[in-house]
């Protein structure tokens, strides 16, 4: 075990892939920080080390009221405990808040980026004026990828920071793997009313609103079905509205937040997974991967959404899906109703998602790449090549 996984928070329900990312090299994993973590293993075997009572225990000993360093001290007093090779951190910007550390410690540092950490001018959903990042901060995050990696997931990303003057040799493009059923699920109902689901964060990036509209527009065109909106973020209420203003608003479902087996019976009785992927307005963000979608195709389903972010390396336009220009409402409401007329096509772009996934998007595949990096044996046994 050689492993340290470095991560902001212990992961929420809809970060599963977080959980699925972990447990692929959880052989390999000597243990994981974290601030405030709700146990104290991980499966009962890797030990989970809480950086907070460490740093207040250290402030109330040194009797220091000012605290940022204590997080640093915190990090080393783990390497100091373990026996720890490579570090596997978690967001950008939560490694450079460690930036002391790695200068002073010689271990490979490996950094997940996940796109709004890498999105140098994002900015708040409720507060779209509030950047969420100082100016300085794209500066400091290319310093500290000079001596490091920078793991994303899409080429779309990577691209984006060469763009930006990162070093192409220090990222590496590793797509989040997602589990696909050994045989293509079977989804070829031919009733007249089809259930169209939409999966995941009511985020501007992600467009539930346009969504709305799209399948409003669809039912005036003579869409037979039913839409589900299974999420929660800023944008529940705009779709609460406009729901209650549709004249087909008994046709649209609102559930909130679902946890991942509610998700699996979702995925199993819809006929079609869209969402409306955009550059999001508000955030300044776009999808830079779209673990749902990746979902939805291992699911069998076939997928309508905008051609926008790493959605355009996931779903194949024509073969697993239809990708439509962003904003473009009329084309989402006509991808649906010709989604909703024809069960073969269904069926056909189902398959073909379910045989990307399983080629590309596979746990295993993540999993295979995740030891290539650290230099871990591919055979899974915990020991070094």
């Amino acid at each position: 075990m050689s492993v340290l996984v470095l991560i902001p928070h212990w992961p929420g329900p809809s970060e599963l892939w977080l959980r699925r990312m972990i447990d692929a090299i959880e052989e390999d994993v000597c243990a994981i920080a974290t601030f405030t973590p709700p146990m104290s293993n991980w499966n009962g075997r890797i030990p989970v080390i809480d950086l907070m009572p460490r740093a207040i225990r250290f402030a109330a000993k040194a009797k220091i009221k000012w605290l940022p360093c204590l997080g640093d001290r915190a990090l080393v007093q783990v390497f100091e405990d373990f026996r720890v090779k490579s570090v596997f951190c978690h967001y950008l910007n939560f490694a450079l808040g460690f930036k002391n550390v790695w200068e002073t410690i010689d271990i490979p540092l490996h950094i997940h980026c996940h796109g709004y950490d890498i999105t140098w001018d994002c900015r708040s959903a409720l507060f779209p004026m509030v950047r969420r990042f100082s100016r300085s901060y794209k500066g400091k995050a290319k310093q500290l990828a000079g001596h490091s990696q920078l793991i994303v997931n899409s080429e779309l990303a990577k691209a984006s920071l060469v763009s930006d003057g990162f070093y192409e040799d220090r990222i590496v493009v590793k797509y989040i793997g997602v589990p696909v059923p050994a045989e293509p699920p079977i989804i070829n109902r031919a009733s007249r009313e089809i259930n169209i689901l939409y999966l995941g964060r009511l985020v501007d990036c992600k467009g539930p609103e346009l969504t709305v509209l799209a399948f409003d527009l669809a039912c005036q065109n003579g869409l037979n079905g039913r839409l589900t909106i299974a999420g929660d973020g800023t944008l529940y209420k705009e779709c609460l509205r406009l729901k209650q203003a549709s004249p087909f608003g008994n046709r649209i479902t609102l559930l909130g937040a679902v946890d991942a087996r509610t998700g699996e019976v979702l995925r199993k009785n819809a006929d079609v997974f869209t969402a409306h992927n955009c550059f999001g307005r508000r955030t300044k963000q776009v999808e830079s991967y779209g673990v749902s979608v990746v979902e939805a195709m291992a699911a069998g389903l076939p997928v309508v959404t905008g051609r926008s972010g790493g959605v355009c390396e996931t779903v194949v336009d024509g073969e697993t899906g239809i990708l439509f220009e962003p904003l473009d409402i009329e084309a989402h409401a006509a991808a649906l109703l010709q989604m909703s007329m024809n069960p073969n096509l269904r069926q056909r772009f189902g398959q073909a998602g379910w045989k990307r996934a399983r080629d590309s998007f596979s746990i295993e595949r993540e999993a295979s790449q995740l030891r290539k990096m650290f230099g871990l044996n591919p055979n899974g046994n915990g020991d070094q090549k």
